[in-house]
């Protein structure tokens, strides 16, 4: 047995075209994850919880020159005393018939979870020798801002620009260690395994429907990777730390030609 999921969702759609969603899923029992471990032969599956989550979100009409999008969630996973926390929210805003404005805020917060950290091989020398298969019990922390811009200089040009920047931490609050029945149990191990992980991308794009079917895009990107060990609990000194590293840059050109075989045969 591996799992058992159950899930529901419910949507409607009012007279004034605002879309509203519910939605629940159920995990009634525990679940054997083969994968985690990393164990090249499967044969150390860990224990997962058993956990109930809901959400929803609701979604106003597009028509208008101001709609928004919002959106949140919860789940608990009372094995290791899990639970965690979701909310979206998208404004968006049409100036005109060329020019929108979108922006995307989104946070993930997951308290209490579990996760792989490392194979310690330290008593592999040892008769008869083992491998421990450690884990954490930690605090996940995920942020992302989303701004883009579309404007429109004709039915067959338009100019994009999106710019992102996402945080994930990972905040290891004890080691754990997994035995043959799929459990995590206390253990002495340490290390310094958090994660403080930042990426900032910029894409500006150009396209150009230049027949049916047929488009030519020239797309300039820009990215910012960023992963250390040390959490920095300021999105400020994110931020700084990460406009201070090297930037990379690429410029791209994408041609798309339809090529209709009947026409060709005439």
């Amino acid at each position: 047995f591996v799992d058992l999921e159950i899930e529901t969702s419910n949507r409607a759609t009012l007279k004034n075209y605002t879309t509203i969603s519910l939605s629940a899923d159920i995990n009634p029992y525990e679940k054997n994850d083969y994968y985690e471990a990393r164990s090249n032969d499967l044969s150390h599956p860990v224990k997962r919880s058993r956990s109930i989550s809901v959400g929803g979100w609701i979604s106003t009409d597009y028509r208008n020159k101001l709609a928004l999008d919002l959106g949140g969630g919860g789940n608990i996973k009372p094995l290791y005393d899990g639970f965690g926390y979701r909310w979206r929210i998208s404004p968006r805003f049409r100036i005109n018939d060329k020019i929108s404005l979108r922006y995307v805020l989104s946070i993930r917060n997951q308290y209490n979870d579990i996760g792989f950290v490392i194979k310690d091989t330290s008593a592999v020398l040892i008769d008869p020798p083992k491998i421990d298969y450690i884990f954490a019990k930690r605090n996940t922390y995920m942020i992302t801002n989303v701004f883009s811009t579309n404007y429109i200089l004709n039915n067959k040009i338009n100019i994009a620009v999106k710019l992102r920047y996402h945080l994930d931490q990972v905040k290891n609050l004890e080691f754990k260690i997994l035995e043959q029945d799929g459990y995590l149990y206390e253990n002495e191990y340490l290390g310094s395994h958090d994660i403080n992980y930042t990426t900032w991308t910029s894409d500006i794009a150009f396209n150009w429907w230049f027949a049916p079917g047929s488009q030519v895009s020239l797309v300039w990107k820009n990215g910012i990777d960023n992963q250390t060990n040390i959490i920095l609990n300021h999105w400020t000194e994110n931020i700084k730390e990460s406009f201070n590293l090297a930037q990379e840059n690429s410029l791209s050109l994408k041609v798309i030609y339809y090529l209709d075989y009947l026409y060709i045969r005439k």
